[in-house]
């Protein structure tokens, strides 16, 4: 891919989630909103009432007012989101305000020709004045806020951009010096071994040069497969593998280089320092609405007095952090530490949009 390609998708990435908008169609967004509403409509009635009744009454055309101006919000953004996604990010902010501002309008408009439900004299202009002018005040907060937390993760995907580019990039020297010696040793007493073996380290650097940010649970199998071959070269009948998938979760979407690394780590740290090796288990399997990716590898016997190998737990935190940025609270990383053995494991959601894929949809219409 050529530099104006990457930055074109950069770009891309960025104006999509111009809108700055949370998803107001899903129900957690809308009994949030409709929450801080009333604790909002509380807080102002409070601090504008001096006696229980005039709290109460107060109260009661706050409530009426700002719910139905959120309802009414909500139910705005929720039917233009797929169009305001693919506006400007300027232009979605005034676009935004001035919708607001008029739901606000509206409803003091209407509320306003009630006026047995209404305190204050439906007559007067300060009425109109007051609502407005609070209205303006919180939008601009609230679009403060979501252009704050927009920026926030703009730069928190250009960081995990980054690591994960820090992370293909990588490739352990050690690594590849034994691979190219134990391709080169092959040449004459099996070359259909050391043209597998090619085969295979050109898949990994392949999948380095790659710039996607998910990928096929297939293919991050066959990956770390082509891996793990190219090792098994290398360390004979000490390097044993098990293999726990499920075949029906193959065509799931997973963050590149997810296993890989993992499988990696396992080998170096694990099967490495053991003189008789061991066997590592990998697996994917499906736990309730979650795909469960596990990376387990012996440890060294205590009674042995070789020292394991000190890890810089790069492969660890990158992929901890990708998949707390892709998935949020939805997602999960685990690492199980016992005298035996050391597991690594992903909860993926199964039924999660991540938003890049979102906003690839939207790019595309």
């Amino acid at each position: 891919m050529t530099e104006n390609s990457t930055k074109n998708n950069f770009n891309n990435n960025n104006g999509i989630s111009a809108c700055l908008l949370p998803n107001f169609c899903e129900i957690r967004n809308l009994f949030i909103a409709v929450i801080l509403t009333e604790v909002l409509a509380i807080i102002l009635a409070m601090a504008a009432s001096s006696t229980s009744e005039q709290f109460w009454d107060y109260l009661s055309i706050a409530s009426l007012l700002m719910i139905w101006i959120t309802l009414l919000n909500v139910a705005i953004f929720c039917a233009l989101r797929n169009w305001l996604h693919r506006q400007k990010q300027s232009h979605c902010l005034i676009i935004s305000f001035s919708l607001m501002m008029s739901v606000s309008l509206l409803v003091t408009l209407l509320t306003a020709q009630m006026k047995d439900l209404i305190y204050f004299s439906s007559n007067d202009n300060l009425f109109l004045l007051r609502v407005m002018t609070i209205s303006a005040v919180i939008y601009f907060l609230l679009l403060r806020y979501f252009y704050i937390q927009h920026q926030w993760r703009i730069n928190l995907q250009a960081q995990s951009r980054a690591e994960i580019q820090a992370l293909q990039a990588r490739i352990r020297p050690h690594f590849l010096f034994n691979s190219m010696n134990t391709i080169a040793s092959l040449i004459t007493i099996s070359p259909e071994k050391a043209e597998t073996a090619i085969e295979d380290l050109s898949d990994l650097f392949r999948a380095s040069l790659s710039e996607r940010n998910m990928n096929r649970l297939g293919d991050e199998i066959e990956l770390t497969k082509s891996y793990l071959a190219i090792e098994a070269l290398r360390l004979g009948e000490r390097l044993q593998i098990e293999w726990q998938i499920d075949q029906n979760l193959l065509d799931a979407e997973v963050p590149a280089l997810c296993i890989q690394p993992l499988a990696e780590n396992a080998v170096y740290h694990g099967i490495e320092p053991i003189a008789e090796g061991g066997k590592i288990v990998i697996s994917a399997l499906q736990i309730g609405k979650q795909l469960k990716l596990s990376v387990s590898n012996p440890l060294l016997p205590e009674n042995q007095s070789q020292t394991a190998k000190p890890g810089n737990q790069m492969a660890q935190d990158n992929i901890r952090q990708r998949l707390k940025l892709v998935y949020g609270n939805k997602g999960g990383f685990t690492i199980n530490d016992t005298k035996e053995s050391y597991t690594v494991s992903l909860l993926i959601p199964l039924d999660f949009i991540s938003l890049e894929d979102t906003h690839e949809r939207f790019n595309r219409r």
